[in-house]
């Protein structure tokens, strides 16, 4: 019975880091104009579901990091991103679900795991910024003609966020299912889930992402993608699980500095950071509070 609930919520939180992360595949497309909501979402559900064929790294490092009860803890974390993304903040699935898991298992966890980890979310945004600055210069030189460069960026776009798709799939959901089971077709179910919370409820988060961060057109849009998926393949690689909110963010963020301090709205980028930090702070706090009790 417990299983069956574990099992349950897995799969609601998979629901909404599809409402939640969709922006991260989603948002510079749809942002760009190149391609409505619905017509990207439907691409995502791909990737998605090829990503998840190859969860099963993330999904060990999820399996070893604590011991204890999983149950309470995912349903926190399901509380806390559902009512963050209601109100359009795009925070870190990961973050809020592996916090709760060490709050409450504090006294089994693999702290020196967990330490790994949070460095990882360090990281993974800056080199995805990094990268984003790097190659959108590079594209600057190139002398391409218009009507090239346009159906580059048009397949191109599609490549990226595809990649960031493939890696919700590979990196973002075994995170929330490898606590429970590290089996194929349970990752498959999550998958649908997922999908299903992009298609129904993750437009606003795609606008957060897309327009209001920093003004994007299709060369930039590319880039920041390509610049987050690499950044997250990479960890995904070594079994890391890292936030593909805050690659996407911080490859958003490197291209728009191309531009000028000035194209990047840093009073949305402060919200957004703000959710990054407050989120699993409070996760962690939470849980560590209530574990006595348990």
């Amino acid at each position: 019975m417990i299983a069956i609930i574990e099992i349950l919520i897995g799969l609601y939180i998979s629901l909404v880091i599809g409402a939640n992360d969709a922006a991260n595949a989603l948002g510079t497309t749809v942002g760009a104009k190149l391609m409505s909501y619905k017509k990207a979402v439907l691409l995502f559900g791909i990737f998605v579901l090829i990503g998840c064929l190859n969860g099963y790294n993330v999904g060990h490092t999820m399996s070893s990091i604590v011991s204890g009860d999983i149950t309470l803890p995912l349903i926190i974390a399901g509380v806390i991103i559902t009512f963050l993304t209601s109100k359009k903040i795009p925070i870190s699935t990961h973050q809020v679900i592996v916090s709760a898991l060490v709050g409450l298992n504090l006294n089994s966890a693999d702290l020196n795991l967990f330490v790994k980890i949070v460095s990882s979310w360090i990281i993974s945004p800056i080199l995805a910024g990094v990268l984003a600055y790097v190659i959108y210069k590079i594209f600057e030189k190139l002398e391409i003609p218009i009507l090239k460069r346009e159906n580059f960026l048009k397949y191109g776009l599609v490549f990226s966020g595809g990649l960031i798709a493939y890696n919700l799939g590979a990196n973002d959901l075994p995170t929330v299912l490898g606590t429970i089971s590290n089996e194929l077709s349970i990752f498959i179910v999550g998958a649908v889930a997922l999908w299903f919370g992009a298609l129904f409820f993750g437009k606003g988060v795609s606008e957060t992402v897309g327009l209001e961060l920093v003004e994007l057109n299709p060369l930039p849009a590319f880039i920041a993608q390509l610049s987050a998926g690499l950044a997250v393949f990479v960890f995904t690689q070594f079994g890391m699980p890292v936030s593909t909110t805050q690659a996407i963010i911080g490859g958003v963020v490197g291209v728009g500095l191309t531009k000028g301090i000035k194209t990047v709205s840093w009073r949305t980028l402060r919200n957004v950071v703000l959710g990054w930090v407050s989120a699993p702070t409070f996760a962690l706090i939470i849980g560590y509070l209530i574990q006595p009790h348990f």
